[in-house]
């Protein structure tokens, strides 16, 4: 008692309220009142008297600094001095609720039920709601995730109020959220089927019935899969899982319509990752159901076809096709396919040799260096233009005067030229190689001439279309050509030039031609003063020209539909220096000065900014950029920091996440010093041009190999009769050891065998094939009866 006397007098002390032995003194007082001790019940009425309420309570409220925690709800203080509920400070009744919703105790909730006060204000909205609910106060908005979150609480009284509130109120969202809680927690789903409460959306309502296990209200709402397929789609790999646990314990659905999202007899395996098609095969295994596994099976990557038909025991299929390409799969050793299937992306380890190296005097020798080249639409040609080799009258050369330019043709196949003229005037800047041994040369402007001796820059820079019939000169009026390029038609070709309108201005013009010409302006960069359009790209259809400017940045023009719009690269500040760039079906990248990636997506016509991603410095920045359709991926192209070519991981679309690394592989080329190179990759992105070592060498690299890397590892379901065509074509190929080649002649097989019925003709050849469908479309006929290489020949550009 000694202490507390001591403490008592301390409190009748004229001591500062903030004094720390007024308040050590105090929460002694408080600690012995709690037990009951007579005296310290007068000392604590003094000092509510002298100190005030809020501060007698609010220390009394607060836990203890060390030792375990008291039962203070059950203090005598609490009965004696709180029973009038006017009298209880709003700091109490916040502590007491704060306490009962954290673990409910019977006496807590006499005192709260007594005092019958909600929390105050001060208190955080969860417990202000929660008050009012356990109170029975049905005043109020509601709160639907708030009323969730309480009805999921099966160990606590406010769980049971708040669902009984649930059920009244029928609330959409607060139903919602619960069911989704319900998905993880048995206790949640039980009372969901006994109350029939299920997601409001459909979708939702389906994945919700297979993963509470509600079959026959599952079955009901989604007989034929639709619904569940989509819900599965949007869900996450995680969800996924759960999904198809849930599928497989639920039992009777169709779990190829639902993990491929398409109708069942499509059989599509395109889709679904490595994942579900392993749970695929495992149900339609479990479930003996050989013919659907073998329709299956066919549309997989080779490896996992190899090892799926390892599962099929002593069956086989009835056709007599079928049993031979079955019999097929089931001689391969499947260890041995993955291993000749994951070394390809090992093979080009480090560097990449050219296959052939072309010196241009060797070709004639009245040719120097090459200012540009381009492949031929079917990439059996090179067109090059360059400077004609000028000597001097003291060697017997030849004087220098015009001509100073030279253009030709030359067949890859025998390396040498099919067609050169040396009798261009002025020098040539572009080459546009069109097909049909035909291709446009672009002249450069008057400045550019290094023979303009007199400084007569008069002349106008002019396209010379070049064919079998001659050269023949096609007036533009142009101060510069900016760019030439083939785009689709017979020989169609578009050409960029700035020409002088007289006024201050120059006007970018966009002329189009084709078999011989006359160029004709199509007004489409009307509007764009002073522009200079740079063409930098060409996607791989032929339709959409991007162009580049310091002032507009960038432009996209659509052919087709004369569609012109102007893209934003989201800096906000224009650059002289966004090329290179490069153009897919869907996608431009452009690098800037700085080595930032900009990536458009489709639609190019939006006015969505670039997205921008960090790639390279600006001293690490690359010579080129370039599309492959054979690699399915961006290339980037630089001799200038080491020669290298680098695999890009560029985002397919603008919602897809963005890579932690762009550059995903960095294959190193032979050393060639000089200016900067001239990089072309063919149509098909299988080969690449690199014109080096001042323009008088052409190095020519086989992509092939990368190539494979993609080719083998895609489902088989995705192969049209163009890949079949690229298939035979690699199986030639003098790089590949016996094998790759034999694992290509099993691709070939299955190729074969599910394209054997079907037509792709025209634009019908490039789309994926399911099994049992039937394409028919005018232009030429791909069958069972011709050749691949026949059809590879038959529809390219410029062929036909």
């Amino acid at each position: 008692m000694s202490h507390l006397r001591i403490a008592v007098l301390a409190l009748r002390l004229p001591l500062g309220k903030r004094s720390r032995w007024r308040l050590r003194s105090l929460v002694s007082v408080l600690r012995t009142a709690d037990m009951c001790t007579s005296a310290a019940m007068r000392a604590v009425t003094g000092a509510l008297d002298s100190l005030g309420h809020e501060t007698v309570w609010r220390t009394w409220a607060e836990p203890p600094t060390s030792g375990a925690s008291r039962r203070r709800w059950d203090s005598p203080l609490v009965a004696e001095l709180l029973a009038d509920s006017t009298r209880v400070p709003d700091l109490l009744v916040d502590a007491a609720w704060r306490d009962w919703l954290a673990e409910h105790e019977a006496g807590v909730w006499s005192l709260l039920e007594r005092w019958n006060r909600t929390a105050s204000a001060c208190e955080s909205r969860e417990a202000r709601f929660l008050s009012r609910l356990a109170l029975g106060d049905g005043g109020g908005a509601v709160d639907a995730r708030l009323l969730a979150d309480a009805a999921v609480r099966f160990g606590h009284p406010i769980g049971e109020r708040a669902r009984a509130r649930l059920l009244v109120l029928n609330d959409p969202e607060a139903v919602d959220l619960f069911c989704t809680a319900a998905l993880d927690s048995p206790e949640v789903a039980a009372f969901c089927v006994e109350h029939h409460l299920a997601p409001g959306d459909e979708v939702r309502r389906a994945v919700f019935f297979v993963r509470t296990g509600q079959r026959e209200q599952y079955r009901a709402l989604d007989p034929d899969g639709a619904l569940l397929a989509l819900g599965y789609r949007s869900a996450s790999a995680e969800e996924r899982a759960t999904l198809r646990t849930a599928i497989t314990a639920l039992g009777g659905i169709d779990t190829l319509r639902v993990l491929a999202g398409q109708l069942s007899r499509q059989e599509d395996v395109t889709s679904p990752d490595g994942q579900e098609r392993a749970y695929l095969i495992e149900q339609l295994t479990e479930g003996e159901d050989w013919e659907r596994l073998w329709r299956f099976t066919l549309p997989l990557p080779l490896a996992a076809a190899v090892r799926t038909v390892h599962s099929f025991g002593a069956w086989r299929p009835r056709g007599e096709d079928d049993r031979r390409v079955f019999d097929a799969l089931r001689a391969a050793d499947p260890r041995t396919v993955d291993e000749h299937v994951n070394a390809l992306p090992e093979a080009p380890a480090s560097s990449l040799d050219p296959h052939t190296r072309i010196r241009l005097d060797e070709l004639d020798e009245r040719i120097r260096g090459v200012a540009d080249l381009e492949f031929a639409p079917d990439g059996t040609q090179l067109a090059l233009a360059g400077a004609v080799h000028v000597g001097t009258e003291s060697d017997g050369g030849l004087p220098s005067v015009a001509p100073v330019s030279w253009a030709g043709i030359m067949d890859l196949g025998s390396a040498t030229l099919s067609r050169l003229h040396c009798d261009f005037t002025y020098p040539l800047v572009g080459v546009a190689h069109l097909g049909c041994d035909t291709m446009v040369v672009a002249e450069a402007d008057a400045y550019a001439d290094p023979h303009n001796v007199d400084g007569d820059y008069s002349h106008v820079a002019n396209i010379h279309y070049v064919d079998p019939g001659g050269v023949r000169t096609l007036d533009t009026g142009a101060e510069e050509i900016l760019g030439v390029e083939r785009i689709a038609g017979d020989r169609a070709f578009v050409v960029a030039a700035s020409v002088d309108d007289t006024d201050t201005f120059e006007s970018p013009v966009l002329f189009t031609g084709g078999p011989g010409g006359p160029l004709v302006a199509d007004g489409l960069l009307d509007g764009l003063d002073d522009f200079e359009p740079l063409i930098v790209a060409v996607d791989p259809d032929r339709r959409l020209v991007a162009l580049f400017d310091v002032l507009y940045k960038a432009v996209v023009v659509d052919l087709h539909s004369s569609v012109v719009n102007r893209l934003d690269d989201g800096s906000g500040t224009a650059e002289d220096t966004m090329t290179p760039a490069a153009l897919s079906s869907s996608t431009l990248v452009s690098c800037s000065a700085s080595g930032d990636l900009h990536v458009w997506h489709d639609p190019l016509t939006s006015t969505e900014p670039a997205l921008t991603i960090p790639a390279w410095s600006a001293a690490t920045r690359p010579t080129a950029l370039a599309w492959s359709p054979a690699l399915n991926r961006f290339l980037a192209i630089d001799v200038t920091q080491g020669p290298h070519l680098e695999i890009l991981d560029v985002p397919p679309t603008r919602d897809a996440a963005v890579p932690d690394r762009v550059v995903v592989e960095r294959i190193a080329l032979p050393d060639n010093a000089g200016p900067a190179p001239i990089v072309r990759l063919s149509p098909k992105g299988d080969e690449l041009a690199v014109g080096r070592g001042g323009h008088e060498t052409v190095d020519l690299y086989d992509l092939t190999v990368l190539t494979l890397r993609s080719f083998v590892t895609r489902p088989m379901g995705t192969m049209t009769h163009h890949d079949l065509a690229h298939l035979v074509g690699m199986q030639e190929h003098p790089l590949l050891d016996d094998g790759i080649r034999t694992v290509l002649g099993l691709m070939r097989a299955c190729l074969e065998h599910r394209l054997r019925h079907d037509m792709a003709i025209g634009e019908a050849a490039g789309a994926a094939v399911a099994p049992g469908d039937f394409e028919i479309e005018l232009g030429e006929v791909q069958g069972r009866r011709r050749s691949a290489r026949t059809d590879v020949a038959a529809s390219e550009d410029g062929k036909g």
